[in-house]
């Protein structure tokens, strides 16, 4: 029987897409239990290996997520970066918030991340420093909003990761709204000269480097 593409890469990888797995699995239980309400909708685990080559690259230190979810990416990232990485993770929901922190002391990682409350929008303004490693993962219609801070809170080196742009492309089914606020944003940061960034065809998301 021909393997599919997700069998050669779990293969080719070796394990490196299992990290955190369980996490992973926990997630999309938590969304099926709580219907279309619930917007828990973890990266597909073939991204973790991602993580390890930004971290390496940027030689990250300190790491920003918009929207943890049940706190899978996070972890992730965290894992990634080691024991001297600090992830400070943004989530809109208390009560997935409230499960990521669960999560995180289950796995050792309480320590290495901090959950930070509210909307990516509210909370961007507010934080202070460099991060080396940023990635959007939240309301995708709030981005567009998130460039200059986006600017302020990276360096020369610096990559932001950006998901949740499908519905711009016609996936997902294509009904979502926002459409036109992810047109905007990825027209204004790859015109924006603080960063150099290419859009990843299929899996539509972008990766944009600080310079």
């Amino acid at each position: 029987m021909r393997k599919s593409v997700k069998q050669l890469l779990t293969e080719i990888y070796d394990g490196q897409a299992d990290v955190h797995l369980d996490l992973y699995q926990l997630s999309n239980q938590h969304r099926r239990k709580h219907g279309r309400g619930c917007d828990m909708f973890p990266s597909d685990p073939l991204q973790a290996p991602l993580w390890t080559v930004l971290a390496s690259l940027t030689h990250a230190r300190r790491m920003l997520e918009v929207g943890c979810g049940h706190g899978y990416t996070a972890a992730l990232m965290a894992s990634a970066g080691g024991p001297d990485c600090q992830v400070d993770t943004i989530e809109g929901d208390l009560g997935h918030a409230d499960l990521a922190e669960q999560a995180f002391e289950q796995r050792g990682l309480s320590r290495r991340i901090h959950v930070i409350r509210g909307r990516g929008q509210n909370i961007l303004p507010k934080l202070k420093g460099h991060y080396d490693v940023v990635f959007l993962d939240g309301d995708w219609v709030e981005y567009p909003r998130y460039i200059p801070y986006l600017r302020r809170l990276t360096r020369p080196g610096s990559v932001v990761v950006t998901a949740n742009l499908n519905p711009f492309f016609g996936c997902w089914g294509g009904k979502l709204p926002g459409k036109q606020a992810i047109q905007s944003y990825l027209t204004r940061i790859v015109k924006d000269p603080h960063f150099r960034t290419y859009i990843v065809p299929g899996e539509w998301h972008s990766i944009s480097v600080r310079v």
